[in-house]
């Protein structure tokens, strides 16, 4: 008998168990692709899997299954490791809800559905009826939802799918009083949400690719359009193109307004650049407000003729810049909210109030800040963990959402006034968060840097250095690993 360790999902198992016959694998066909790259030859004998529609593709990915499936089939503890992990994620999900005209929108999942359901509210101690039902979209579960994205005058909802896990896009309107689905149907979208303006939106897509080569064609040229509620795609708008950099990205938004429509170009950096349209003058150009893609500009609110902005330009941790729509040039830009010692992660005007968040050694903190860029409160939050507010920019009723290595995503109805917040509503889950504990303590690296860490444990714990811990760890893509509540730590 041979003791097998398994690490899966954050559990570490042991067991005892039979030794398994040695794995044999697929012989892979090789090829002599040799690239050369500045002088340097640099072979490439597996060029030929790049062809994801071949037959022998499709034979080598068969074998490889069969192989992988033969071994997990004979892990004995399998089936009970998978009745285990699903009693733990068999609980709700329940997101905080966003108003739109007087109407409340919320997502929720019973448990063990594929995707959340959207749901509607008349009140926030109204009854919830279905809105939206992504595991309705296809039989066989096939297709997602990517996007919600709803109008500003709150009479359409448009909505964005993906199928078999593939980049394109569709999109979908519904009529949101009725709920009825129109005819209105994007097809070839990539990279995109909707931007709302009146009785259509923007969208970005590509021109269709080839019969066949759907999912294996280079896209070049990505380009934004306007649609018009009711029309066919082929009467849609061409708002910008730039053939000069075919494989660059460009996306759009705009203000709650609908005064300014942003456009943002990426992909030849780390970063974008922005340009504003003033869609309150007809047939306006747009406006290049920066130069250089290694920089990030995100807009965050139009109020009045000021443009709230936040930009990593001067600034590695981010700050709160302000451009007038008459002088929006960068070189014009005012600071608002200067560069802290924390990062600035995410920012939104609600209420009439800058709420901007923080992180801290690796956790959340939440500041409220007036349009002048004075701070005016910080936002106790429950615990270590991590945040997300919800709300309008004129509309003082304001909710987050947090979780934490011990808190399951509740829902907290926020009084800036006061900066006081209650719980609105929270998950059920076989655990009882009070019976533990987070702390954080840094731990010193090689070059004297301190590293942040959390140790979450029973509250009766002796910490004497007996006790088996699980350490998980990550680092990379310029990514915090935030705190975050997980069922299949619970074991």
């Amino acid at each position: 008998m041979k003791k097998v360790t398994l690490l899966m999902s954050g559990i570490m198992v042991m067991s005892c168990a039979p030794q398994q016959k040695k794995v044999v694998y697929p012989k892979t066909a090789k090829v002599d692709t040799v690239d050369v790259y500045f002088g340097t030859q640099v072979p490439d004998p597996y060029r030929w899997l790049e062809n994801d529609t071949s037959a022998a593709t499709t034979a080598w990915v068969e074998a490889q299954n069969r192989v992988t499936n033969e071994y997990l089939s004979q892990i004995p503890f399998r089936e009970n490791l998978l009745k285990r992990l699903t009693e733990l994620a068999d609980y709700e999900k329940i997101s905080a809800p966003v108003k739109k005209h007087g109407k409340y929108y919320f997502s929720k999942n019973n448990g063990l559905q594929n995707q959340s359901v959207f749901y509607v509210q008349d009140s926030l101690d109204g009854e919830p009826r279905v809105f939206l039902d992504p595991n309705k979209l296809s039989e066989d579960g096939t297709v997602a939802l990517t996007g919600l994205y709803f109008s500003n005058d709150g009479k359409y909802a448009a909505y964005s799918i993906s199928r078999s896990g593939s980049d394109w896009s569709e999109i979908y309107v519904m009529d949101t009083e009725s709920g009825k689905l129109l005819e209105d149907h994007i097809e070839w979208a990539k990279f995109t949400g909707a931007a709302w303006q009146e009785d259509g939106f923007y969208y970005s897509a590509y021109d269709a690719p080839s019969k066949g080569k759907e999912f294996s064609n280079v896209n070049e040229n990505h380009k934004i359009y306007y649609h018009k509620i009711g029309e066919p795609q082929s009467k849609d708008k061409l708002v910008y193109q730039n053939p000069a950099y075919p494989k660059r990205f460009y996306t759009s938004s705009t203000s709650e307004d609908e005064r300014i429509l942003f456009l943002t170009e990426s992909g030849a950096g780390r970063g974008n650049n922005l340009f504003i349209r003033d869609l309150k003058k007809p047939d306006s150009p747009f406006i290049q407000l920066t130069t250089d893609l290694d920089y990030q500009y995100y807009p965050i609110e139009v109020i009045g003729d000021q443009i709230y902005i936040s930009t990593n330009y001067g600034a590695p941790k981010n700050r709160i810049m302000v451009a007038d729509i008459n002088r929006p040039k960068l070189e014009d830009w005012k600071e608002l909210v200067p560069e802290s010692e924390a990062v600035l992660s995410n920012a939104e005007v609600i209420g009439g109030k800058l709420f901007l968040t923080y992180d801290k050694d690796a956790s959340n903190h939440a500041y409220v800040y007036n349009l002048d860029g004075k701070q005016l409160q910080e936002i106790e939050l429950p615990s270590l963990g991590s945040v997300g507010f919800s709300g309008n920019k004129d509309d003082k009723e304001c909710f987050f959402g947090f979780t934490s290595f011990t808190i399951p995503g509740a829902t907290y109805k926020y009084d800036m006034d006061n900066n006081t917040y209650e719980l609105y509503r929270a998950p059920k889950v076989q655990f009882t968060p009070d019976d533990f504990v987070t702390e954080q303590v840094f731990y010193p690296s090689k070059d004297g840097v301190k590293i942040p860490m959390f140790l979450t444990y029973k509250k009766d714990l002796k910490k004497d250095g007996k006790n088996p811990v699980f350490l998980y760890g990550y680092g990379g893509f310029g990514i915090s690993l935030n705190p975050g509540f997980s069922a299949t730590r619970i074991p």
